[in-house]
């Protein structure tokens, strides 16, 4: 699942958590697979921040030989 659509659907349930509507059967469900979400979007963003933080030490090494070079 995409990090966008896991978001989405997070958002939707904490709309209905928060609408008070629901039954503690049917919140405890919701609030499982909000949980589940969570983690999915935190994985996600770690693994980005683990792809951006590999492009910064490219280019530094990058900026680095230029510099040498000149």
């Amino acid at each position: 699942m995409k990090f966008e659509e896991a978001l989405s659907q997070l958002d939707s349930i904490v709309e209905k958590l928060e609408s008070g509507k629901l039954s503690v059967d049917e919140s405890m469900t919701l609030y499982s697979k909000a949980m589940e979400l969570c983690k999915d979007c935190s994985d996600k963003l770690n693994e980005v921040k683990g792809q951006i933080s590999l492009l910064e030490e490219k280019s530094n090494e990058l900026v680095a030989k230029l510099v040498e070079v000149e």
